[in-house]
């Protein structure tokens, strides 16, 4: 039987109320499983994604559990991987006990100790992550006493982060006596294990498949050669137009890398890792909430947490290495009814990952190729055309009733050959209706990014120069007696000839050898090159080798394969205020 309403999880009327402030009318799958069995007092391990409602679904129950008046004292633990998900469960929970006078504390790394121990002073759950909690334990800031839930909230996160030893310590301060939840996105074999060692006879759920290709989602990706990926994905973009998007990054050096692009080429973006210090992780989540920042560039590790409303698109600049990431990032949009898109770039590298989605997990990944600047140009005029449209339309709707015979005259009107002319008359007598949106827009010529252009310039013939030579009319020679003849001047020695240009060793079978105007004079070793071309071309720095730096320019060798795609993703780049130029090389060179 299906569970339609919170009503019949037989929950408290102050529970209810609560609830029903929030607008919370629905239970989500893991929810409507997850509440009755937590209820019972039972272990219990759930295995869901991200996105499906897991805090309220160990929330509610344990608020329940604790009635309208909590007492004093931490009655429950939660543990998590990174600090906004500790501050968002705290926060959470507090949001559905609002009718159960409950107070409730998050702990994290990275903030001030003081304020997190009055915090605890009057807690009675406490969300946070391990080492910080073990922290206040040795302390003896935080007493666990009189525990009696412990949640084990993105386990496989958790582990994978390598808190397995925090997790073993903080054990040992838990009472014996307890309910013990665990909420995870995978269940890998290290998962079970520490299951069967902490949890007695914990009973089994998992929704996955219940949201592994969700109807409200479309998946799209796009097949790139991996060289040149950012430029890529801007072009995606600027065809996509999502109002708002999570990108996902699998390292902290490419989430910073590709953030600090999209800033270049005129888009609202930054970015989330776990380097970053605590305010400015702060202060970058509101504005992704508040919705004045467009692009979210972040690790999977620092997204845990991250819950962004009505979020239009999940981004995979590059694809994870399971597929069950996979599942989990893109199960951040198409949430509450409301439908998503998940686009993803894929690279020689991760076809393996995209056929495991496929076969497996039966994920309907539409291909696409990677646009062209003219369908970049088409979609823009078709989005200005439907701004224009619905413009009209809007002045016009409350003179336009419904009027049969002007109905009829325009059909008229849309079957004559000038059809066209007496639209763009209307539209010349309406006056603006035909303005593009003012935006930025990025093109993509030979020499890199540019901002978009309204009209080719003709260029104008240069005038001639002051000091060029003008031509005069050819005047003949008046002839003249043969002239006597001239002795024959003395035949100088042979010069010596010019030694033949110094031949460089051709470069090795399957590699390019490139050169770039880029050399010691810009404070650059060949380490340091070696790292610039592999963010800017989406390489690995073992793929650039042979490295030779002169004081102005360098050379160095590529796969073969690459070297045609390394030289348009770099050329136009810029290093400094310099611009960067690549070519390659003559044997000779």
């Amino acid at each position: 039987m299906t569970v339609t309403t919170f009503e019949a999880l037989d929950l408290s009327p102050p529970m209810l109320d609560a609830l029903n402030a929030i607008g919370f009318t629905t239970p989500t799958p893991v929810q409507a499983a997850a509440i009755p069995r937590v209820k019972t007092g039972s272990d219990v391990m759930v295995q869901s994604q991200t996105g499906t409602g897991k805090t309220a679904a160990f929330g509610i129950p344990i608020l329940e559990r604790f009635g309208e008046r909590p007492g004093k004292g931490v009655r429950a633990l939660i543990l998590v991987p990174t600090r906004e998900l500790a501050r968002q469960v705290a926060d959470e929970c507090l949001r559905y006990g609002a009718n159960h006078s409950v107070q409730t504390a998050a702990v994290y790394g990275g903030a001030p100790m003081d304020r997190q121990v009055t915090e605890l002073r009057s807690a009675n759950i406490v969300a946070g992550t391990p080492g910080r909690v073990l922290d206040h334990l040795r302390r003896g800031t935080l007493k666990l006493a009189g525990l009696e839930v412990l949640v084990l909230d993105e386990a496989d996160e958790m582990l994978s982060q390598g808190f397995a030893r925090e997790l073993e310590q903080v054990m040992s301060f838990v009472p014996a006596k307890r309910q013990t939840l665990l909420f995870s996105a995978t269940i890998p074999e290290d998962i079970k294990s520490y299951g069967r060692r902490y949890m007695r006879e914990p009973e089994f759920l998992s929704l996955i498949d219940q949201s592994v290709a969700s109807d409200g989602v479309e998946h799209h990706y796009y097949m790139v050669s991996g060289v040149g990926r950012q430029k890529d994905l801007v072009k995606v973009l600027e065809f996509e137009n999502p109002e708002n998007a999570l990108i996902f990054a699998n390292t902290r050096a490419d989430s910073e890398m590709l953030a600090t692009f999209l800033k270049r080429q005129g888009y609202g973006a930054d970015y989330l890792n776990g380097d970053l210090p605590q305010r400015d992780r702060e202060k970058i989540m509101a504005a992704t909430k508040d919705k004045s920042l467009r692009f979210l560039v972040a690790t999977d590790i620092a997204a845990r947490g991250i819950d962004i409303s009505a979020l239009s698109h999940v981004v995979n600049y590059t694809l994870p290495e399971s597929p069950e990431v996979y599942i989990h990032r893109t199960g951040r949009t198409g949430r509450a009814g409301l439908s998503g898109t998940a686009i993803s770039l894929i690279g020689p590298r991760e076809i393996g990952v995209s056929y495991q989605l496929k076969k497996i997990y039966k994920v309907a990944l539409q291909e696409r190729s990677v646009p062209t600047q003219a369908e970049i140009e088409v979609k823009r005029a078709e989005r200005r055309t439907d701004v224009g449209v619905s413009e009209i339309l809007d002045a016009a709707a409350d003179a336009m009733g419904r009027d049969p015979a002007r109905k009829a005259l325009a059909l008229r009107i849309l079957e004559r050959d000038d059809a066209a002319e007496v639209i763009e008359a209307l539209l010349a007598l309406r006056g603006g209706a035909t303005q593009p949106v003012e935006r930025a827009e990025v093109e993509w010529g030979g020499g890199g990014p540019t901002r978009a252009v309204t009209a080719t310039p003709t260029r104008p013939t240069p005038a001639p120069s002051p000091t060029a030579r003008v031509a005069e009319p050819r005047v003949a020679a008046p002839r003249t007696a043969p002239a006597a003849p001239t002795p024959p001047a003395p035949v100088a020695p042979p010069a010596p000839a010019a030694p033949a240009p110094r031949s460089r060793p051709a470069p090795r079978p399957g590699r390019t050898r490139i050169w770039i105007n880029i050399g010691r004079d810009d404070r650059l070793d060949e380490a340091s090159l070696a790292e610039r071309l592999a963010d800017l071309a989406g390489l690995d720095v073992e793929d650039f080798d042979a490295l030779e730096l002169k004081p102005r320019h360098s050379y160095f060798e590529v796969a073969s394969e690459f070297a045609n795609d390394v030289v348009q993703a770099v050329a136009g780049e810029r290093l400094g205020s310099k611009s960067i130029r690549l070519e390659v090389a003559r044997n000779d060179a």
